[in-house]
């Protein structure tokens, strides 16, 4: 059952899509949303930069100043996740933290089902402002917020791309080796999407061992029993970054997959790969951990 949804707000365009799908998530779950933004302070104080000898009045002003800034930036933001949660009919609260970003989500997230966040973040003080001091557009670049908290939450994380609209009908991945955090995908997906009308295929990546057929056929009969209609299964041999890199995965609107395990899913945050689905930016990511 979901009952409480974290959502992370920033100042990125990608902030939209994830109120939107979240909201779309809670009418699905009739679940209520809380809205969280973060004063990043020692951003601020970072930016103030080394404070010479008698300077330090000055360099407290300062800090003073962006923190004010900052706290209207908040409280705009605010402001329109309210009005969006009001709009399509979603209780709702909304809270500030101050301290490290990625640090605050991931201890709210604790208490919390789900958390759904922008595919791109700019929660670090001072990210991502582009020539045109514009957030969140294609040229930026992410802060590693989004990694961090994907790596770590015990909550399914769920990033969301720009301008990506919900849907009760699409077409999602799950990719499975039999490690423990794909199982955890696995479960965590069908909590959220059950009795849905998603079509799901189930992926394992064969690295040379035995076991698939077993795995893809109970996981298939587990989605089956939990209203999923249409369930087909695939296995494929080599690395998963690979593939799922490859023209193999555009067919999908959504991927899901455990943050660690074998077979390259242990490698998901090491290597390329999480980069990449970021990067690219056109595939929402549902990542299990915990």
């Amino acid at each position: 059952m979901i009952n409480r949804i974290l959502v992370c707000l920033d100042k990125s365009t990608y902030t939209d899509s994830a109120i939107d799908y979240a909201c779309w998530l809670a009418k699905h779950h009739d679940a209520s949303l809380e809205g969280l933004v973060v004063l990043d302070a020692e951003g601020i104080s970072r930016s103030v930069g080394a404070v010479p000898l008698g300077a330090m009045k000055f360099a407290k002003t300062s800090i003073a100043a962006k923190e004010a800034e900052y706290h209207e930036l908040m409280e705009g933001l605010l402001a329109n996740f309210s009005a969006r949660c009001e709009a399509a009919g979603v209780r709702h609260t909304e809270f500030e933290m101050q301290g490290s970003p990625a640090a605050s989500i991931l201890e709210e997230s604790n208490y919390f089902d789900c958390v759904v966040i922008g595919l791109r973040t700019f929660f670090t003080y001072g990210s991502g402002a582009g020539a045109d001091g514009e957030y969140g557009t294609d040229d930026d670049e992410p802060g590693d917020s989004l990694e961090t908290i994907m790596d770590r939450s015990l909550a399914p994380v769920f990033a969301v791309p720009l301008n990506w609209k919900p849907d009760d009908e699409f077409d999602a991945l799950i990719a499975l080796n039999g490690s423990l955090h794909s199982m955890r995908a696995l479960r965590q997906f069908t909590r959220l999407y059950g009795r849905s009308k998603v079509r799901v295929t189930l992926l394992y990546c064969s690295d040379g061992g035995n076991g698939s057929i077993e795995l893809l056929t109970k996981s298939a009969g587990f989605l089956r029993s939990h209203g999923f209609e249409h369930v087909e299964v695939k296995t494929e041999s080599g690395d998963i970054r690979e593939l799922l890199n490859s023209d193999f995965s555009k067919s999908f609107d959504l991927i899901a997959l455990g943050a660690h395990g074998s077979s390259g899913v242990v490698e998901f945050f090491t290597g390329s790969l999480c980069k990449d689905l970021i990067e690219r930016g056109d595939k929402p990511l549902l990542i299990a951990n915990g």
